[in-house]
């Protein structure tokens, strides 16, 4: 008997468990800016080849429907498929969740960093958005100023610091909504064929 998705509060907690393989997503934050890059993103990916490492389980998971595993996979696939509604069908609704700090200031960070590891499946398909000359790089530039490599390196196509990155980082919960909108419509033509 398969189990239902997990509610997402639990999901959350289940994310930030400690088990054997750790997942990308450190909780639901994260989860979600990894799943807006790619429900908008240049490519359409074979889902357990992005929602096992995203979760931190085997492929083999989704061949055990009595697990918490499974049951998370359907969680995070049921999130997709309504994340994805909203962009193609009330795209001026998508409202991305970020966290919220202790003081209650909004916290952009970890959706970032997630939406950042998403594009890290393969960099070479978000080439066309990276130059910093084009208008669409502008879309990343709030995304892409609150990353940095594991050796804390602004990571390729963040804004060099300065106090336009500074402004990229203060108004990213304000631009990041329309930023995500806009790059599904540039990809839209070459990934959906339409």
């Amino acid at each position: 008997m398969a189990r239902p998705p997990m509610p997402l509060d639990e999901l959350d907690r289940w994310l930030r468990t400690p088990r054997p393989r750790t997942p990308i997503a450190d909780g639901l934050a994260m989860l979600d800016g990894f799943l807006t890059a790619i429900v908008v993103g240049p490519v359409t990916y074979e889902p357990l080849g992005w929602i096992c490492p995203l979760l931190g389980v085997s492929k083999d998971a989704y061949c055990h429907g009595d697990t918490p595993e499974f049951a998370a996979i359907a969680a995070v696939a049921k999130y997709h498929n309504a994340l994805a509604a909203t962009l193609s069908e009330t795209p001026d609704q998508f409202t991305p969740r970020f966290d919220r700090s202790e003081s209650g200031a909004v916290d952009v960070g970890p959706w970032c960093r997630g939406f950042h590891a998403a594009i890290q499946l393969n960099p070479k398909y978000w080439r066309p958005l990276l130059p910093a000359r084009r208008q669409a790089h502008l879309w990343l530039i709030p995304i892409l100023a609150h990353c940095t490599d594991p050796d804390g390196r602004r990571v390729p196509g963040a804004p060099p610091p300065g106090p336009l990155t500074e402004l990229a980082r203060f108004d990213a919960h304000r631009n990041i909504p329309s930023a995500v909108v806009a790059m599904r419509e540039f990809w839209a033509p070459t990934r959906y064929g339409r």
